[in-house]
């Protein structure tokens, strides 16, 4: 064992700590337990650490004697500068950062930062393991003890690049057990399952109601894509099963029996989701007029319930929609309200769902909102781990996350050996976390590239390396080395567009595509028309959503007539419409009305009913852009139009942006537009922002838009 004496200076106190690590190769693993931990499961520790060792990296186990973020960060720093870190592990209650001013760093977090801290704040362990975001200290929470409050500074980085993976083995409640002892289960099942060295040769993956608009198309691109991703699923050896929500009125036994095979190795669920439960099902389907009966009664019913003034609400049902009485009378029901109540739950899995449940597939990404709120006290995806069964370790969201992402990029990794670690890593924005072991790693399918965990951790800037690796046949690790000479800046914009436009292999042509679109360049507009009219639906699908907000005058005469395609999938059409609805009436409908000629018949007719919905929609924006110098319009209204704009990026209406900046008394509604231009990073009109926001800051008297307007320009040079 070696000690390093670190001595670390906070706000209040010195600290001085002696680190344990063993010694073995160049790679370093950190286990930050609290002392309690430390205390009662010394030998769990120890038998977990000897895990890691056994592929071949070393380990320290550190104390949290701090219960400060701050002195873990420098602690973790510093290993990884001396040390070579390549991940942390934290184990019990160690503090959770709650990041303030960073929802850019997150997919979809877009929450009013006025409402209660707690829950305006995203939990995220992206300040313990990317060094290069700084943060300001505000407050430690004076109920929630772990809880301690940063503002992202715009000094640091703006988008997230974690240096090192992280994880939380941080237990759930269950009754009837400590904490110590559900820490002992699960590092004795780790420690055991590791021993087996388990290929990946069966996968599944899920699709829950209303995700990605309930399209088959993605769904069914997405089987084509993981195909190619596994070896063994493209060569016919494996095996890929889908369950769609459809399949049954109430899929959750199907979906809880299918994560139970216990030859599973891989599950993928793509749903909705809360801190406490998975969204499963919609309303069930029925051809049964009895049953649609039934479920427009408990409808009615439910509705009642939740009403402020429940007789007032069943008057209200009734005479607007003749509900017979008889319907709603015995909403409050002890036996009707039990029924009723079973029948909901039984859309969604739920904690209780998962008392003695015993999941087998070693890990499983939940692709879902909230699921992964490890700062709570209970939270679901920490059952899937502390549980009986092989489930190890789980990918989750502390916050909601966005539908129109790749969740599975480059995550044929796994069959070649990758940890589940160093696979997220470089896929971890604010509110993503791993949940139970990041060292966790598939024996490699080819032993010719079993040392590629190893390049992944250690050789992540030898350009020749990659070079090599981008010749490779595997297309999973021919993605990867794009993505890696990319960052070294060894390949293009250029490079990338020629292989979007000519690679055969879809997941390398979204690679491409998904490197372009990191921010505006001078490729990008051309390769979101490349990508609009790509074969693979997520190609189109993520050309549309980039169109979206990059709004140049070159993609409007793409997207009006793709729009109008009879044959356009779902959510490609979602981000279609959001695309054109961001340009000024006038333009949209004037194309609109060119492409309509093309069309005849029962469609045409369907058409012009979305001109006149296309036609008020327009009309609606360009009023409300209009009223932002409007002293009599109500200010909610321009809040609401402001903050939209970090979604729409509008710059159809930029002049009068512009001067509302400049010439608005109302500071606070300014503060917001000084926010949301923030948000501006793919805008063909990034550049002109950016001027005006210097140009605006040096003149600005109000501090705190001063300081909101360096944020946003911050993050649009980063």
């Amino acid at each position: 064992m070696k000690v390093f004496k670190k001595v670390f200076l906070t706000a209040a106190t010195v600290f001085v700590v002696a680190v344990s690590c063993t010694t073995r190769e160049n790679r370093l693993v950190a286990i930050v337990a609290d002392s309690g931990v430390i205390e009662h499961n010394a030998e769990a520790l120890a038998n977990y650490a000897a895990s890691i060792e056994a592929n071949g990296i070393k380990t320290c186990i550190i104390e949290d004697v701090w219960q400060v973020p701050d002195s873990i960060r420098a602690t973790l720093k510093e290993l990884y500068l001396n040390e070579h870190l390549e991940g942390v592990v934290f184990v019990g209650d160690i503090p959770i950062p709650m990041v303030r001013n960073g929802q850019h760093l997150t997919t979809a977090f877009k929450m009013d930062q006025s409402r209660p801290w707690e829950q305006s704040s995203v939990p995220s362990d992206r300040f313990y393991d990317d060094f290069d975001l700084e943060f300001d200290f505000l407050k430690r929470d004076s109920i929630y003890s772990l809880y301690y409050y940063y503002n992202l500074s715009p000094k640091g980085r703006q988008s997230v690049n974690s240096d090192i993976y992280s994880a939380r083995i941080k237990p759930p409640v269950y009754d009837g057990k400590t904490r110590y002892e559900l820490l002992d289960d699960y590092f004795q099942k780790i420690v055991e399952d590791k021993k087996m060295a388990r290929n990946i040769s069966q996968v599944t993956y899920f699709a829950g109601h209303g995700y990605n608009s309930d399209c088959m198309v993605a769904r069914a691109d997405e089987k084509i894509a993981l195909t190619s991703q596994f070896s063994t699923l493209a060569s016919g050896e494996g095996n890929l099963t889908f369950i769609d929500h459809t399949y049954d009125d109430y899929v959750r036994a199907r979906l809880m029996a299918e994560l139970t095979r216990e030859d599973l190795d891989l599950a993928i669920l793509h749903h909705h989701g809360g801190d406490d439960m998975q969204y499963l099902n919609g309303t069930p389907r029925s051809n049964l007029t009895s049953q649609w009966l039934e479920m427009s009664k408990r409808f009615f019913r439910s509705r009642i319930r939740r009403a402020k003034d429940p007789q007032a609400t069943m008057k209200y049902y009734m005479d607007q929609y003749n509900v017979p009485r008889s319907w709603v009378s015995n909403a409050f029901d002890p036996a009707v309200m039990k029924q009723d109540s079973l029948l909901d739950a039984m859309t969604d899995i739920h904690i209780k769902d998962m008392d003695g449940y015993a999941p087998a597939v070693p890990f499983i990404m939940l692709d879902a909102c909230f699921t992964g709120s490890f700062h709570l006290d209970d939270y679901i995806s920490g059952h899937y781990v502390f549980n009986p069964g092989h489930t190890v370790v789980v990918k989750a969201n502390s916050v909601n996350s966005l539908q129109d992402i790749w969740p599975d990029q480059l995550i044929g990794l796994l069959e070649l050996g990758v940890s589940v670690g160093n696979w997220a890593r470089d896929l971890f924005t604010l509110e993503s976390h791993l949940i139970g072991d990041p060292t966790y790693r598939y024996a490699a399918a080819r032993k010719d590239l079993a040392s590629l965990d190893y390049a992944v951790s250690r050789k992540k800037k030898n350009v020749r390396t990659w070079k090599k690796l981008l010749r490779d046949e595997h297309p999973e690790v021919r993605g990867l080395a794009m993505k890696m000479l990319f960052k070294n800046k060894a390949l293009t914009y250029e490079d990338l567009l020629h292989i979007q436009k000519n690679d055969p292999l879809p997941v390398i042509r979204l690679m491409a595509f998904d490197l372009i679109g990191k921010k505006n360049n001078p490729v990008l507009v051309e390769a979101i028309i490349a990508g609009l009219y790509d074969n693979h639906e997520m190609i189109r699908r993520f050309a549309a959503k980039k169109a979206a907000v990059n709004q140049s005058p070159e993609l409007l005469s793409h997207v009006v007539p793709m729009g109008m395609e009879p044959g356009i999938s779902k959510r490609v059409e979602f981000n279609i419409t959001t695309a054109v609805m961001q340009y000024k009436k006038d333009e949209v409908l004037t194309l609109f009305d060119e492409a309509l000629k093309t069309w005849k018949g029962a469609w045409a007719e369907e058409l012009a009913t979305q001109r006149a919905y296309l036609e008020r929609r327009l009309t609606s924006s360009e009023n409300d852009f209009g009223n932002l110098m409007n002293l009599d319009a109500k200010p909610l209204n321009k809040r609401l139009t402001l903050s939209a704009l970090r979604n729409s990026n509008n710059i159809a209406y930029l002049d009068e942006l512009f001067h509302f900046m400049e010439n608005s008394k109302e500071d606070n509604l300014r503060l917001t537009l000084a926010e949301a231009f923030a948000w501006y990073t793919c805008s063909w009109k990034k550049d002109e922002i950016i001027d005006f926001c210097r140009n605006q800051a040096a003149i600005e008297e109000n501090e705190t838009i001063k300081d909101q307007l360096q944020r946003t320009l911050a993050r649009l040079l980063d």
